[in-house]
C-alpha cells in the first residue's frame, strides 16, 4: 500500500495541501493581529484626542474670559467640573467600544481616571517627557499582578495645549486580553482545524485517487493474464479521454505489434523448416536410392550433381537468412558514395540479359538525366536492384516488358521498377516485403520468397522508402524514394 501511487500521489498531496493551509494561517494570523492593534491604536486615539480638544476648547475660553491662563486656576474651581464630564462622556457611552481615559497635569501627576484610583498603567518618564513636547505617543505597558500573569495595556498618550505650551497630558489605554484572547483561539482553532483538514482531504484523496486508478488496476489484471499463447487479448480502454484511456490504447497498440511479431516469427520457423525440410528430403532420398546397390559412374555423377543444386538452394536461403539478420542487428557497415542511379541500373539491366532473352522479357531503361545521383553503399543498392528487376522478370509472365525510370519526385530522386504481369492481389500488397511470403498460385515461382525482404532491408538501411502498387490486372510497380540529396 505505502508502495502504491495511489498513496504517494495522496501524501504528495497532503503534504502540499499542509504547507499551503500553513502558509495561508500564517498570512491570516499575522494581518488580523495587524488588523487589531491598528483598530485598537484608533480607537485609542480618537477618545484622547476628542477629551484633549475639548480640553484645549477650555482652556481657551478661560483665557479669553481672564484675559490670561492660570495654571493654579486650572487645578481648581470649573476645571474639577468639566474633567470627570469629558471622561464620563468619552468612556460610557453603550455605542462605543470601552476604554479607559485618565488625565494628568504637566508633572505627571493624575487628576481624573475613568477607573477611579487604581490599576491604572503609569506613562513611562520617556513618554511623559515626549507628550510635554507637543507628541503623541503609544506606548505597550505591562502591570505585574503579583504571583498571576502580567496585565497588558495598550496606551495612547496625547498633550493638551494651551498658549503657554502643554498643560496637561491626556491618556487612552485599554488592556489587549481581549484582543490576546482572540488571537489565542485563532492560533488554537488553526493547529487543529489544519491538521484535521489536512486528514480528512488525504482520505478524501485516497478514495477519489482509487476511484481514478481503477482503469490502470483492471489494465494490470488483464495485462497479467497475456501470455505468448493469447497475445490476442486485448486491454478494455476506460470510456474516458484521458492520459489512462491513451495508455490503455499505446498498450492495445504494443500488444498487436507483438502479436503480429509472434505469428511472423511463428511462420518464419515454419516457413525455414519447410524450405529447408525439401531439398533435405531430396537429398537424403537421392543418396538411399544411389546406396541400394552398385551404380555406374554417369549414376553416380547424376546423383551427385543433383545434391550440388539442393546444397546450393540451402546455402542461397541460409546466406539470405544471414543477410537480413545482420540488418536487423545493424551490423552491416554501408560504404557510402557517390552513386550515379543511370549507371547503376544499367549494368543491373546488363547482367540479367540473358536471363531476360532466355524468358522473352525486355528490361527498358527510360531516359533520364545522367546528373541524378545519390549517396549509398553501391554493391548493396545494386543488389536491392537486382533483387527488383529479378522479382519482375519472374512475374512478369513469357515475353513480359520490364520499365525502369529514373525521376526526381518533390526533390528526391525516384527509381521504379514496373512489370506486365498479373499483378498482387489487394490482399497480398501490405505483407509482399515479409519473409518467406509469397503471393497466390497466379505469382508462385521457384523463389524463396526472401528478395523483397532483403530490399525493404537496404532501403531501410539508406534511408530510403520502398512502396508497391499494383492496380488490378496492370502489372506491379515497386518504387523506392531516396532522401533529398545534401549539397
Amino acid at each position: 500500500m505505502f508502495n502504491s501511487v495511489r498513496f504517494r500521489i495522496t501524501l504528495w498531496y497532503a503534504a502540499a495541501l499542509a504547507v499551503t493551509l500553513a502558509l495561508f494561517s500564517v498570512v491570516v494570523y499575522n494581518n488580523l493581529e495587524r488588523s487589531l492593534d491598528e483598530n485598537l491604536d484608533q480607537l485609542l486615539a480618537v477618545r484622547a484626542e476628542g477629551v484633549a480638544d475639548a480640553l484645549e476648547a477650555y482652556l481657551e475660553t478661560e483665557r479669553i474670559e481672564v484675559g490670561r491662563y492660570s495654571a493654579s486656576a486650572a487645578k481648581g474651581g470649573a476645571f474639577f467640573k468639566i474633567a470627570p464630564e469629558l471622561v464620563r462622556l468619552h468612556t460610557e457611552d453603550p455605542k462605543q467600544a470601552a476604554v479607559e481615559l485618565r488625565i494628568l497635569d504637566a508633572s505627571g501627576a493624575e487628576l481624573e481616571n475613568s477607573r477611579g484610583s487604581a490599576g491604572a498603567p503609569e506613562l513611562p518618564d520617556r513618554t511623559l517627557k515626549d507628550a510635554l513636547k507637543g507628541n503623541a505617543v503609544y506606548d505597550t505597558i505591562k502591570i505585574s499582578q503579583g504571583e498571576g500573569p502580567e496585565a497588558t495595556y495598550r496606551s495612547y498618550a496625547t498633550p493638551a495645549s494651551g498658549t503657554g505650551g502643554a498643560v496637561y497630558i491626556v491618556q487612552a489605554y485599554r488592556s489587549t486580553y481581549h484582543t490576546q484572547f482572540a488571537l489565542k483561539k485563532l492560533r488554537v482553532m488553526m493547529a487543529a482545524m489544519v491538521p484535521l483538514i489536512v486528514l480528512l482531504t488525504g482520505a478524501f484523496g485516497m478514495f477519489f485517487a482509487r476511484v481514478a486508478l481503477r482503469p490502470v488496476a483492471n489494465m494490470a489484471r488483464t495485462l497479467r493474464q497475456i501470455t505468448a499463447e493469447n497475445l490476442s487479448l486485448r486491454i478494455k480502454p476506460p470510456e474516458t479521454r484521458d492520459e489512462i484511456r491513451e495508455l490503455a490504447d499505446l498498450f492495445n497498440a504494443m500488444l498487436a505489434r507483438l502479436e503480429d511479431s509472434f505469428l511472423s516469427e511463428r511462420r518464419f520457423i515454419q516457413d525455414v523448416s519447410h524450405e529447408l525440410k525439401t531439398p533435405l528430403t531430396i537429398l537424403k532420398g537421392e543418396l538411399e536410392v544411389a546406396l541400394k546397390k552398385a551404380r555406374s559412374v554417369g549414376e553416380y555423377t547424376a546423383v551427385l550433381q543433383s545434391n550440388l543444386e539442393e546444397t546450393e538452394k540451402m546455402s542461397k536461403i541460409v546466406g539470405d537468412l544471414l543477410t537480413l539478420a545482420r540488418f536487423d542487428n545493424r551490423e552491416v557497415r554501408l560504404e557510402r558514395s557517390r552513386v550515379n542511379l543511370k549507371t547503376l541500373l544499367g549494368g543491373a539491366a546488363g547482367s540479367l540479359s540473358g536471363l531476360a532473352e532466355k524468358s522473352g522479357a525486355s528490361i527498358e531503361l527510360s531516359r533520364a538525366a545522367d546528373s541524378i545521383e545519390v549517396e549509398a553503399d553501391q554493391g548493396q543498392l545494386g543488389r536491392l536492384f537486382l533483387n527488383l528487376l529479378d522479382n519482375a522478370l519472374k512475374y512478369g509472365g513469357p515475353g513480359g516488358k520490364i520499365k525502369v525510370n529514373i525521376s526526381m519526385e518533390a526533390g528526391r530522386p525516384a527509381v521504379s521498377v514496373s512489370d506486365s504481369g498479373p499483378g498482387i492481389p489487394a490482399g497480398d500488397l501490405p505483407h509482399i516485403f515479409k519473409r518467406f511470403y509469397r503471393a497466390d498460385s497466379s505469382r508462385s515461382s521457384s523463389g524463396f520468397g526472401l528478395g523483397l525482404a532483403i530490399a525493404k532491408s537496404i532501403a531501410d538501411a539508406h534511408g530510403a522508402e520502398i512502396k508497391a502498387e499494383s492496380p488490378p490486372g496492370q502489372g506491379s510497380t515497386f518504387t523506392v524514394i531516396f532522401p533529398p540529396p545534401q549539397h
